[in-house]
């Protein structure tokens, strides 16, 4: 049976509830009035409730529908009254137990299952949403209710599907709403965004393209078409198809957002021309942090931190909140040498970040703070960094120098040792070289420094370390050649040891 008073809506890709136009009410004074001369007239408390509820006086509403179920409690609209009043209020469980009510004194009514399904989703009880949907569906199917109304449950469904993890199942349930429904617009991109997602991004493609044919500036099927094309090493094409669409796009957030698109697919290939994209879409679309956000992490890698930093300050200005935008800034500030403003931005970043981000903002404040001389911090939040990225040969590297500085010389070997086994860099080796001779490992130092000089003869502080290495060993005139050949590349610390 089709709700004739609320109904629960998808907005804005989450949950949410929504109240479809009510007949014209008499306004709550009125209401109040009629019932101090009728105390207890239930219709009259149901209508005084929904005027509450228009007005925005939602402990109120509460109030009058309990004292209606405490009257009445088989009373339909004042269970859903209450629940669309809790749920305004914020109080989610409270709402769902009073759907789950109608659900069981009405078990045949659509909405109620329907509304118990969005109380579900919106805790992320993902499993319950779902098997309250699939009731709406089939109560919905069997009493001829019109694809309008069905078309948010099948959205529903399709959204908790895809939590659990099956977007194919989520596909086939879109489908089925465009059978129902018609090819709307919405119900195909979800369609193709699901398949693409289960791996079946061939499948996607035609119902991508009807998606286009009716509307050719949607920049969400624009932009997966294109990373379907990338995907199968179509480049060239998945640039075509979004110059069709940058050809017929007059608006100009839209063009700025198909812009950004093109940027990220060239990046990795032209970044000169990524970059001129990203600058025509800053400029048509000021508030399109996304494309400063790159714009910045282009500068970065160019090497150029004051125009870095200031497209992160762009796109900070938009989405202060956003944990990548606080790690480049964060980048910048540290490229500058500002290792008190990185590590500011970097600990922000790491507070609100997850995964990657996060061990990115760690990093960071772990070199920062070393650069500040807060070894102890440092090595802190390096051991940190670690723990989150494991496989991160740089975070090794600096754990084990904030931890040398520390003269924590058991952590500084197993850091370094574990940065060379994955990044068998000049810089790593050195410092391990150097941790060894600390730790008197005298043979394990004159082996890792003697590969060093060997792949990198110029390098003067390794040849000065191997001098120590091997005079440790009692290798005096192998020592003085390390320590002659350091002096000649102008490390002066190594002048003092030559003898005459």
């Amino acid at each position: 049976m089709k709700s004739t008073w609320i109904i629960l809506l998808l907005l804005g890709g989450g949950f949410a509830l929504a109240q479809t136009p009510p007949p014209a009410q008499p306004d709550p004074a009125a209401l109040e009035a009629r019932l101090r001369e009728q105390p207890g007239d239930l219709p009259t408390m149901v209508a005084l409730g929904r005027a509450y509820l228009d007005d925005g006086r939602l402990d109120d509403a509460v109030r009058i529908f309990e004292d209606v179920l405490a009257l009445d409690y088989q009373n339909f609209q004042a269970h859903f009254g209450l629940g669309l009043a809790l749920y305004r209020k914020g109080d989610v469980k409270g709402a769902l137990f009073e759907f789950d009510q109608v659900t069981r004194l009405f078990p045949d009514r659509f909405e109620g299952w329907y509304n118990l399904a969005v109380a579900y989703a919106d805790l992320g009880r993902w499993e319950e949403a779902t098997e309250a949907f699939k009731r709406a569906l089939a109560l919905g199917t069997e009493q001829g209710l019109a694809p309008e109304v069905l078309r948010p449950a099948y959205i529903g469904l399709a959204a908790a599907l895809r939590k659990l993890g099956t977007p194919e199942e989520a596909a086939a349930v879109l489908l089925e709403a465009v059978a129902s429904a018609g090819e709307d617009e919405e119900l195909l991109y979800l369609a193709a965004e699901n398949l693409a997602m289960a791996g079946k991004p061939k499948d996607a493609i035609p119902l991508l393209y009807k998606v286009l044919n009716r509307d050719r500036g949607h920049v969400a099927a624009a932009g997966l078409l294109a990373d379907i094309y990338v995907g199968q090493g179509l480049v060239e094409r998945a640039l075509r198809e979004l110059d069709r669409s940058l050809a017929v796009a007059n608006d100009p957030a839209l063009k700025a957002n198909l812009l950004l698109k093109k940027a990220m697919i060239l990046k990795g290939t032209d970044p000169q021309q990524a970059s001129e994209l990203l600058r025509e879409a800053t400029q048509l679309d000021g508030r399109l942090w996304q494309a400063h956000y790159d714009l910045g992490t282009h500068w970065l890698r160019a090497g150029d931190a004051e125009r870095a930093l200031e497209a992160f300050k762009k796109a900070y200005s938009v989405k202060p909140d956003e944990p990548r935008i606080l790690v480049g800034l964060a980048a910048a500030y540290f490229q500058m040498k500002d290792y008190k403003q990185a590590l500011r931005y970097a600990k922000l970043a790491s507070a609100a970040a997850k995964g990657s981000p996060k061990a990115d903002a760690l990093l960071i404040a772990g070199k920062s703070a070393y650069r500040l001389g807060r070894y102890g911090e440092a090595r802190a939040l390096l051991m940190q960094t670690v723990d989150l990225a494991p496989d991160r040969a740089e975070a090794w590297l600096w754990l084990g120098l904030a931890a040398y500085a520390l003269q924590d010389l058991d952590t500084a070997v197993a850091a370094l040792e574990r940065a060379v086994q994955l990044d068998p860099s000049p810089i790593a080796r050195l410092n391990l070289g150097a941790a060894y001779l600390a730790k008197k490992r005298f043979s394990d130092a004159e082996q890792v420094l003697t590969q060093v000089v060997l792949e990198d003869p110029q390098n003067a502080e390794a040849w000065y370390n191997l001098g120590w290495a091997l005079k440790s060993l009692a290798r005096e005139t192998e020592a003085q050649r390390a320590w002659k050949r350091a002096l000649e590349l102008g490390y002066e610390p190594a002048r003092s040891l030559i003898k005459k």
